[in-house]
Order: structure tokens, then C-alpha cells, then sequence
């Protein structure tokens, strides 16, 4: 990779000014808004190193087991806490990108050679020009109470990157910006990154990246602080490409990547010996008015689409909600332990959709979970997209949302053994207190009725379960064939207020036994 000449940052400061506001330039300006500027009146080239054979035929298990040496890592010899790790180009992200260091003013393209990697045995040591250079990169530092170190966040191929607290595992990834033009997904890069030194003893770390796609550039500020829950405030300005309107891309922020394969609310059956297997078992949303609402995730038998319309968002993320290893039995994925994430806007997010994408997956390795947010009105033409987010890797939603006192925190689905045809739905709402048990007002799709409905509480005293029974209008049909059929809506209430969150279920027909 061919670095590029030191910029000095007063300079491009001074140059950026002359197009932005001076509210761009407060502590959370984006370092590459003037470039993205410059770059989004061009015709689209890419920016990256093309992919090379050497680079393309490295799979997931090489590419772990290449790792850049220790003295070549940046801010490694630095007073700070915080060490950078690049990571080569390989597999599926054979594109490489540029890292910059941000020091005493100036830019300084960090140097690559085939010489600053270590290669197993088993790979032959490769030229100079068999690799494109650096893939992403990884953060190891320790939390902001000073724990250990660990593995902060990873960045790595297109806009994903991943984070987790220091409690958790990784999980599903978040992505910079998610692109839909002309049916097509487009899959804009991440093509440069440029990292402030820390400060020293400090295990906070802010870095720059420059997007570039066919479609759009975009010029992002990463702010992150590791701990429990693990923070990432997030700006970004968002440039249209010249000669395109913002009518004709569909752009998703501050979206997600997951996994959901079968849970004991699917009615789709595996013969799997695991009775879950998921990244994320929920999509979540409050809005400012104070509505919560949980959206029990599938794996549908056909693409499906959902989009929820918000006038006032609070927050948004696909929740790991079970975390009991009995729940999985999985020695080895330890699903128990996968991060969830949640989206607090802070600029330009206000009003929108959140949409949700599932799509049928036959096993546990592929991401099949797409969720983001879409603003319902686009910037004036020719004007940036602005926004700004704070991204929570945690356990489950902040307590601090104001959500209501019960959470649902288990869904089941069955039929009853009376062969009436009834299909059994339990959910349970925890909460601190269920007396007096409140009433479920309960929404039901077109073409489903209810059979019955009643709660019951549990004997830990503070989870009550409700039993509900439903049966398809025309039970001549077999909705396992009809594919995505609306969605039964739950809550409960008590003296005419609601005391839950909403239980948002898909109804896709009767569960199917396992093969």
C-alpha cells in the first residue's frame, strides 16, 4: 500500500471551514468532512488497494492466525493504556485501507510490510506485492476502571465493526451505513481510518474514518469509552453522491448485522439438540412518548420485511435478553454471553422508521438479522445527511429508558394436544410486582382470531405468564404457506395504563415440527 504524503491538520482545518459551520467545527467535527465533500462531487473510484490472490485465498482460521508483531502495533510505545492492532487484508475483506495517525498537527500514513506480520508455518511468507495491505484493525486496552486488558472492538471489511463490554462476548455487528439503490444492497468501505493519540493512561480513544461507496461518502467521529456498558458516540456527515437525489438510495443508520437461527418462539422446528440458537433474540424500541415495545425475532420461511414508523425515537437495539446457559447449552458458542446494542440519537434521528429485515437461514452461520433506523426526511438537496448517536454495547436496554415496570423476558409457541388445532402462545412479563395482575389488551392480525387469553403469575412471584390460544379463520389453509402474515400486538395494563412492553409477534402459521 502506496502511503499517501503527511496533511497537516491546522491546514485542512482552515480548508473545511470555508464550507462548514462552525457547530462542524466543535469537538465532534468528522477530520475527513472536506475530503467526503470533495469526493462526492466526483465520480465514484475506489479508494483501496485492489484484492490479490494471495490476500483472497486466506480463510477465517489463517487470517487469526496472522498477527502483525507487537512492536509494530500503534501507540505501543506510547504513556497511554490503549494499543492499536492492525489486521492484513484476507478472505472476504481483501480490500486495503489506509490507517493514519493524528500527531503534533499532521496526518502520518502508517507504514505496511509483509515483514511487520508473523505467518504460521503452514502459510508461505508472501512478496511485498501479494498482499493489499491492512484490512481493519482491533483495540486492546483495559475497561475505564482499569480491569484487565482485553479486546475492546475489531473494525473489518465494508462499514462493520463490533464491540462488547468487558462482561460479554462479541455478537451481532454494527454497521457505518447501510445502502439500498436500485433494488441492489451496496456495501459502502470504510477506506480510511485516522486514530488521535490517547491520552496518557487514558482508555478512551476517538478516531476518524472516511466511507466511500458508488453511492454516497461520508466523513465519521468514533468516540470510545470501554467498561460496562462499552460506549461508542458516533458523528457522521453523509454526502449523495453527485447527480443523485436522497430519493434514489434507501440509507439506513446506525444499523445491525445478526443472527437468529430457532428459539422456543419459533414456529419453524429444528431437530437441532440446542433448544436456542441466536445472536439477538429481540428487536427493541422506545420512543419518547414513553412507548416501549419488544419484537420477537425470526427465522421466517421467506424474506420478510417489517418497518415500525416513529415520531420521537428514545432508543433502539436487537437485545440478547436470555442469559442463562441452560437456555442454550452451548459449551462452545456460549450464546449466553453474545453483547446486545442499543442506539441513543443525538442529532438527526428524531422521526423515521425502523425497519427490520429477517431472512431464511438453515443454520447458525450466517448473519440473517438486518435492523437500522430510516429517516422520514431526507437533508435538503445538495446538503449533507448530519447525524450523531451514542452506541451501547451492553446486556440489554439502559434501565435508565423510563421503559415500563414489565419486561417480556420469555416467548414460547406450541399446539395443544387436544387436536382442536390451537396454537398456544406463552409469554412472560417480569417485574418487581404483579399484584394486582394486570389485564393483556391484545391486537390480533387479520385472518387469526383469539381463542382465549387469561394470565397466570409464576411461582417466583414476580414473572406472570399469559396463555394465549389462537386459531387461523380458515383452518382449510395451511399459513405455513402464506408466508408472512401480521403480527399479534400484547400489553398489559392496569387501571387503564400500560405496565409492559408491547410483545410484538409475527405470526407466520402453526409451529412445524422438526424434520
Amino acid at each position: 500500500m502506496m502511503p499517501r504524503p503527511a496533511r497537516p491538520l491546522l491546514l485542512l482545518l482552515l480548508l473545511t471551514s470555508a464550507r462548514l459551520t462552525a457547530d462542524d467545527l466543535e469537538p465532534t467535527n468528522r477530520f475527513y468532512a472536506e475530503e467526503a465533500a470533495r469526493l462526492a462531487a466526483l465520480p465514484y473510484a475506489p479508494g483501496f488497494q485492489p484484492p490479490t490472490a494471495f490476500a483472497r485465498n486466506l480463510n477465517y482460521d489463517a487470517l487469526r492466525n496472522i498477527r502483525i508483531q507487537r512492536q509494530h502495533c500503534l501507540f505501543n510505545e506510547s504513556a497511554g493504556n490503549l494499543r492499536v492492532e492492525p489486521r492484513l487484508a484476507g478472505s472476504f475483506n481483501s480490500k486495503g485501507i489506509q490507517l493514519n495517525l493524528l500527531q503534533d498537527g499532521l496526518s502520518h500514513p502508517v507504514p505496511f510490510k509483509a515483514s511487520f506480520f508473523k505467518f504460521p508455518q503452514d502459510i508461505t511468507t508472501p512478496g511485498e506485492n501479494d498482499l493489499p495491505g491492512y484490512g481493519g484493525f482491533r483495540v486492546l486496552g483495559p475497561t475505564n476502571t482499569g480491569g484487565p486488558v482485553y479486546e475492546q472492538f475489531t473494525f473489518g471489511g465494508a462499514s462493520y465493526f463490533r464491540g462488547h463490554p468487558d462482561t460479554l462476548n462479541y455478537g451481532l455487528s454494527a454497521r457505518g451505513l447501510i445502502l439500498r439503490k436500485s433494488g441492489k444492497e451496496e456495501f459502502p468501505l470504510f477506506e480510511r481510518f485516522a486514530f488521535e493519540e490517547p491520552a496518557p493512561q487514558s482508555s478512551q480513544l476517538v478516531w476518524h474514518a472516511l466511507l466511500n461507496s458508488p453511492s454516497t461518502t461520508g466523513a465519521f467521529r468514533f468516540h470510545s469509552t470501554p467498561g460496562s456498558p462499552a460506549i461508542m458516540e458516533v458523528h457522521a456527515d453523509i454526502f449523495l453522491r453527485a447527480g443523485l437525489r436522497w430519493d434514489d438510495v434507501g440509507i439506513g443508520l446506525a444499523g445491525f448485522s445478526s443472527m437468529f437461527w430457532f428459539s422456543p418462539a419459533s414456529a419453524r422446528r429444528t431437530a437441532d439438540f440446542r433448544e436456542r440458537v441466536h445472536d439477538s433474540d429481540g428487536l427493541a424500541v422506545a420512543t419518547t412518548s414513553g412507548e416501549h415495545f419488544w419484537r420477537v425475532l425470526t427465522n421466517p420461511a421467506k424474506l420478510r420485511h417489517s418497518s415500525f414508523p416513529i415520531q420521537g425515537l428514545s432508543g433502539f437495539g436487537l437485545i440478547q435478553r436470555e442469559r442463562s446457559f441452560a437456555a442454550y447449552e452451548d459449551e462452545v458458542a456460549r450464546y449466553e454471553r453474545r453483547t446486545s446494542a442499543w442506539v441513543i440519537p443525538l442529532k438527526g434521528m428524531t422521526s423515521g422508521r425502523i425497519k427490520l429485515l429477517e431472512i431464511p437461514t438453515a443454520n447458525e452461520y450466517n448473519d440473517n438479522i438486518v435492523a437500522f433506523f430510516e429517516p422520514e426526511t431526507p437533508p435538503a438537496p445538495g446538503e449533507p445527511l448530519r447525524i450523531a448517536y451514542r452506541l451501547m454495547w451492553c446486556d440489554d436496554v439502559p434501565a435508565d429508558t423510563g421503559s415500563p415496570p414489565a419486561r417480556i423476558v420469555q416467548t414460547r409457541v406450541g399446539q395443544l394436544p387436544d387436536k382442536s388445532g390451537i396454537t398456544l402462545l406463552t409469554v412472560d412479563f417480569a417485574s418487581a410486582s404483579i399484584d394486582p395482575l394486570p389485564i393483556p389488551e391484545i391486537q390480533m392480525p387479520s385472518g387469526l382470531k383469539k381463542q382465549f387469553a387469561y394470565l397466570k403469575p409464576l411461582p417466583d412471584g414476580k414473572t406472570t405468564r399469559l396463555h394465549l390460544g389462537v386459531l387461523p379463520e380458515d383452518s382449510g389453509t395451511d399459513a405455513n404457506q402464506n408466508g408472512n402474515t401480521g403480527e399479534i400486538r400484547v400489553r398489559l395494563v392496569r387501571e387503564g395504563k400500560p405496565v409492559s412492553e408491547t410483545w410484538i409477534y409475527p405470526w407466520s402459521g402453526v409451529p412445524r415440527p422438526a424434520p
